[in-house]
């Protein structure tokens, strides 16, 4: 605990000097890695990790300069909603969506029933996150976790997942050589970072391992699970994309302004298709992603977002499941 509290912080305040994403460590900060690992050991060994997974993924272990030049970057510009979709829930992955769903109906359509989420939702988040499971990402969970809590801003976070790393390990789901995933820390075809994996990932084919990155039963089952623990509410829809009229007679558009879905058929809101919206008892809010496309969500539309806080990520998500399943 003292590291995670006051020695980290003080070696992480040491001089780092970066060079074109690269890092150079000094003999002294070489020193303080090597003696954070040890304590780090020590720590996810009173955590529970065995001593054989602690030493050995531990030992020898030094940071990835890919990690921290990716940490050091804010990308630039800004997409709007209409580009954001269309790069990433275009034809091409939809199309590959709609020949996944199929593939996969049985187990899709028995994990839906168990868990009461849409498959089509599934599907199109399992696209969004890992293109169905064609790409998880080329780094080390462990490496990069390491690196990000020695050196990263957010540090007592990483330091935190990376002992959940380390439990995973312990607990036998993934071994060392096999826990790859993107720079942060996300693994398997859910993208999911550790602490999530210990909460929301499910053994659901029964061999007593969570295997989100083989395991399409594990994988859809564990998706599900994550919605379903932040309120995913069975055979309600996420919400409609919609025509807006110029005048909404006072009505507030934005997230935190629900109103009766009669208000919005009144106020003369419609499908983005001329249909009328249909009645619903819940609560709908209108939201209007950098002006449009209109978007009338309900409450799993805000699930969606547990997922991935953005809008755009939502709404992309939720554009992809309507097109798979054809709604």
């Amino acid at each position: 605990m003292a590291w995670k509290k006051i020695g980290m912080r003080f070696w992480m305040s040491m001089c780092l000097v970066v060079v074109v994403g690269s890092v150079k460590a000094s003999p002294s900060q070489s020193i303080a890695w090597q003696q954070w690992l040890e304590a780090t050991q020590q720590e996810a060994i009173s955590a529970g990790v065995s001593s054989s997974v602690a030493n050995n993924v531990l030992n020898g272990l030094s940071p990835d300069q890919r990690v921290l030049g990716y940490d050091r970057t804010q990308p630039e510009g800004r997409l709007s909603y209409k580009q954001y979709r269309q790069s990433r829930g275009d034809d091409y992955r939809i199309k590959m969506g709609v020949n996944e769903y199929r593939r996969n109906a049985p187990l899709l359509n028995r994990v839906a029933r168990a868990y009461g989420v849409s498959p089509c939702v599934i599907v199109a988040l399992w696209g969004m996150e890992t293109s169905y499971g064609h790409y998880m990402g080329n780094y080390s969970v462990i490496r990069s976790l390491a690196t990000l809590a020695f050196y990263s801003d957010r540090s007592e976070y990483f330091h935190e997942q990376l002992i959940d790393a380390l439990q995973i390990i312990s607990q036998g789901h993934i071994d060392n050589a096999h826990y790859i995933g993107e720079w942060a820390g996300a693994s398997g075809q859910p993208q999911f970072m550790p602490s999530s994996f210990q909460k929301y990932a499910v053994d659901y084919d029964g061999d007593g391992r969570k295997n989100i990155w083989t395991s399409r039963p594990d994988v859809f089952a564990s998706i599900a699970n994550y919605l379903v623990q932040y309120g995913w509410q069975a055979d309600a829809p996420w919400g409609y994309e919609v025509t807006v009229p110029a005048n909404l007679g006072g009505l507030k558009v934005g997230e935190n302004n629900g109103y009766p879905v009669s208000v919005w058929q009144k106020a003369g809101l419609s499908l983005a298709n001329g249909q009328p919206i249909p009645d619903s008892p819940e609560t709908a809010a209108l939201i209007m992603p950098d002006g449009g496309p209109g978007l009338l969500v309900f409450r799993n539309f805000l699930v969606l977002k547990k997922y991935n806080n953005s809008t755009y990520y939502a709404g992309t998500v939720s554009h992809m499941a309507n097109a798979i399943c054809q709604k």
